[in-house]
């Protein structure tokens, strides 16, 4: 079993039709950083080669909007806005590619969980199947 914590706020994957636009610069920015974190934690670990699950528990930010009342209230409730859960997980994906396994298709069993987090980032869990 292998579990990665990343202190990033969670972003959804984004068109790389145009390399230039601010949205995907971000977006790549934000992959790099998450394989920056990564190979902090990894530690010249082997790459995972067989059949794989993942769960990953995004913690998304709190409107600064909201009142203190309200932001204690969510805290570990649903997050039910964009990005989209399939978004944040293609990002976490491919992100991990060639740092934890070789490619994102060996992955079999996904779980992924977005609630509201006083500390945005991400918990993942990755256990190879049998």
């Amino acid at each position: 079993m292998l579990k990665l914590t990343i202190p990033v706020e969670p972003m959804g994957a984004v068109r790389m039709t145009s390399r230039g636009k601010p949205n995907a610069q971000r977006y790549l920015a934000y992959k790099d950083q998450i394989k920056w974190i990564v190979k902090q934690q990894l530690k010249d670990r082997k790459l995972l080669m067989g059949a794989l699950e993942v769960e990953i528990s995004f913690m998304m930010p709190i409107p600064k909007s909201w009142s203190n009342v309200k932001r204690q209230q969510m805290v570990g409730e649903y997050h039910t806005k964009k990005p989209d859960t399939d978004n944040l997980v293609k990002g976490v994906f491919d992100s991990l590619n060639k740092l934890v396994w070789q490619d994102d298709n060996k992955v079999a069993k996904v779980t992924a969980v977005k609630s509201y987090g006083e500390v945005p980032g991400m918990e993942i869990v990755i256990k190879e199947l049998k």
